[in-house]
C-alpha cells in the first residue's frame, strides 16, 4: 500500500488537533482543581514530614509547639490539657517544593 502525501498531512493535522484538545481539557482541569483546594501561596520555613504530589501541591504534617507565621489554617494536634503545652499543625496546602527539614 502506497502512502500519499495527502493522507499523511492530513493525519499529523488531526493528531495536532487532538492534543490541543487535550491540553485545553487539562488546563480546565487544572484550574479548577486549584479553585477547589484552597492555596496558600506562601512558603514554610522548614519542614520535616512533607507530603508532596506530583501536581506540585504540598502539605506538612509536622506538630510543633507553634504554627509558622504564614500559615492560615492553625489546628491543635495535641492538646495537653493540663500543661497548656499544646500541639499544633499546619493543615494549609502550599504549592512548590518543600522547604528544608526543620
Amino acid at each position: 500500500m502506497k502512502s500519499s502525501p495527502h493522507l499523511v498531512l492530513i493525519l499529523c493535522l488531526q493528531a495536532a488537533l487532538v492534543m490541543g484538545v487535550f491540553a485545553a481539557l487539562a488546563k480546565e482541569n487544572a484550574l479548577v482543581e486549584s479553585k477547589a483546594i484552597d492555596i496558600n501561596p506562601g512558603q514554610l520555613k522548614c519542614c520535616t514530614n512533607c507530603n508532596f504530589s506530583f501536581s506540585g501541591l504540598y502539605t506538612c504534617d509536622d506538630v510543633k509547639k507553634d504554627c509558622d507565621p504564614v500559615c492560615k489554617k492553625c489546628v491543635v494536634a495535641v492538646h495537653a490539657s493540663y500543661s497548656g503545652n499544646d500541639k499544633f499543625r499546619c493543615t494549609d496546602t502550599f504549592l512548590g517544593m518543600c522547604g528544608p527539614k526543620c
